[in-house]
């Protein structure tokens, strides 16, 4: 069995801007915009895009050699890898009210309290999410480590303005990542979180 080796990479060291990229002349030919946040090794964004040739695909990874191996691995016409930080990503490259689906899977849990900060999901970066989504949108998250879950439900629940999907399809039909391969084979609980905003009347 591989060995399952996390490899840190602080998120609040990536600041290079990206607003040089631009997607919207990429957008004209696809009916969806998704974005994965932190896509790993690319096994989910990889076979999600195959999947889905009708949806524009953007994934942003924080560790630069990753982005590499992807771009070396794959060329998929409506997947776009980008090295970068997750929120600068939705800022400088994503349009307002446009994403229909974001992805974000196996997040590094920094145990130690002092490092919490550096955990991808907050509330600073669900807000941005909500301007960038399209009404309607949905938001999937998961891990195994089971007080990750709680400390990002409890950002989703202290948000408000969400509705919760219960026993959402996606994780039977599409979900497949390189981290959830390791959770299959060690036997670990895996903790899922679907939820879209609520529109507003």
């Amino acid at each position: 069995m591989k060995k399952r080796i996390r490899t840190h990479t602080n998120p609040l060291n990536i600041t290079q801007r990206l607003d040089t990229i631009n997607i919207k002349s990429a957008l004209m030919n696809y009916h969806q915009l998704d974005l994965e946040i932190g896509f790993g090794r690319g096994r989910f964004i990889s076979q999600y895009a195959e999947k889905h040739p009708e949806r524009y695909v953007v994934g942003v990874e924080v560790r630069k050699q990753m982005v590499e191996e992807f771009k070396r691995r794959y060329t998929i016409p409506n997947c776009f890898p980008i090295w970068g930080a997750g929120a600068i990503c939705l800022e400088d490259v994503m349009p307002d009210a446009k994403i229909s689906r974001v992805f974000i899977f196996h997040p590094d849990p920094w145990f130690k309290k002092r490092h919490h900060k550096r955990r991808v999901f907050n509330t600073d970066l669900l807000t941005l999410i909500h301007k960038k989504m399209r009404p309607g949108g949905q938001v999937y998250i998961s891990t195994d480590v089971e007080v990750l879950y709680e400390d990002m439900l409890n950002v989703c629940q202290t948000y408000g303005n969400l509705e919760f999907i219960e026993d959402d399809p996606f994780w039977e039909q599409d979900y497949l990542t390189h981290w959830s391969m390791f959770s299959d084979l060690e036997e670990r609980s895996q903790f899922f979180i679907s939820f879209k905003f609520k529109e507003e009347k």
